[in-house]
This record gives C-alpha cells, structure tokens and sequence, in this order.
C-alpha cells in the first residue's frame, strides 16, 4: 500500500480542509490587527514628540517596523517594534504584539548599553509594581509568552529579588491583555505605552542627554 494513502483526516480535520471560510476570516482579522499596529504607531510617534525632551536620541528616529509570522510557538502573531534599536552593542526596544489565541502585548526590551542607561533602579522599580508590570526572569530573552517560566508580577517579588535585577544581562517588562477585550485593547496598549515612557524619565534622568 502506499504510505500516502495511509495519511488520514480526522473528521474535524475533513471539515476544515474543505472550508474556505474560516481561512478568509483568518485573514480578515490579520487585517484588522496590522491596521490597529499602524494606528497605535501613529498615537505612539505622537507621544514621543511631546516627552522628546525626556527620552533618548533613538526614540525622535523615524521608522517603526511590523512584522508577522505564522509560528510563535505554532500560532500566528504581528508585531510592532517602535521605538527600537537592534545592535551588538544594545537592545532598546518597545514591542507591541498580537498573538493568535491568547493576547495583546506590550513590552519593553533592555540588553547591553541600553540596560545600562537605567541608574535610577529602585524608583522605577516601583512604579512598575503601580503599573502591575511583569518581569522577564527567563533566561532567554527573545521569549514572549506569560508562563510563570518567563514573566511573573514584580509586584510578587521581594525586595532583593527587584535589587537582584539591575545585575541580570538584559531587562524586560510587559503587560497584556486578553483577545476577548479586543475593544478595549488599543486603550490598554497606548496606556502601556505611556507608562514605558514613564518609566524611563524617572530610571533614567539623564537619558535625554543619550544613551
């Protein structure tokens, strides 16, 4: 016999193969979400300009990138990264994110020179916990999930473990919020947004003046 032949659909999978409904209502809603990132990369740019003189040299850089993939960890996802700087010698990146059956998200990445532009730890640190932020204690620092194996609440942490932190080799904080909230998620991630940037006038002082 064929080995092919013995390659089977389960009922369900019968169902779906001969449906092209679900697969331009995928599409549909991929819309929709590259238009929502493009909409928040709008609101984004326009609060940068009006904290520029708080924020680093990197943030007043046009650009912005959206990216999309159908595999982050079998699912699809979009991206926005703005404001973001990619380099040997540092990561700092705001990335806003959409992923297929489980959430909006918003994070800020922090590796090398750009880890090191923080000096007002304790402060921050604080207001992060207001903001019920989480934190990446993953030793990978490219995963986005929410498992407690990769972010859990700051606001869970002692007092020392905040402190042990600062001596880590990157730095990465998120929120999110889930799927069923898709009306109120625009709100939800510029409000994000706007607490990043928050936090980086008060950790930072002096980072208007560079990294």
């Amino acid at each position: 016999m064929n080995e092919a032949a013995k390659i089977r659909l389960s009922a369900r999978e019968m169902e779906l193969v001969t449906n092209t409904e679900w697969i331009f209502t995928k599409q549909l809603i991929l819309e929709k979400v590259y238009n929502m990132l493009g909409e928040l990369h709008r609101d984004f740019k326009s609060v940068v300009r009006k904290e520029k003189n708080f924020l680093p040299p990197e943030w007043q850089k046009p650009g912005g990138k959206i990216s999309k993939g159908e595999n982050y960890k079998g699912l699809p996802y979009a991206i926005l990264d703005y404001p973001s700087v990619f380099s040997k010698e540092k990561i700092f990146s705001v990335r806003t994110m959409f992923w297929w059956g489980n959430f909006f998200s918003i994070s800020l990445h922090l590796s090398g020179e750009g880890f090191k532009m923080i000096t007002n730890f304790d402060e921050g640190a604080r207001f992060l916990q207001q903001k019920d932020f989480s934190v990446s204690l993953n030793e990978n620092e490219w995963e986005h999930h929410f498992e407690p194996t990769n972010f859990v609440k700051i606001r869970k942490l002692t007092e020392k473990e905040i402190l042990k932190l600062a001596e880590n080799k990157f730095f990465k904080i998120a929120k999110k919020t889930g799927l069923e909230e898709w009306d109120s998620a625009a709100t939800f991630l510029e409000k994000g947004f706007e607490d990043i940037v928050q936090f980086i006038k008060i950790s930072s002082p002096a980072c208007g003046r560079g990294l």
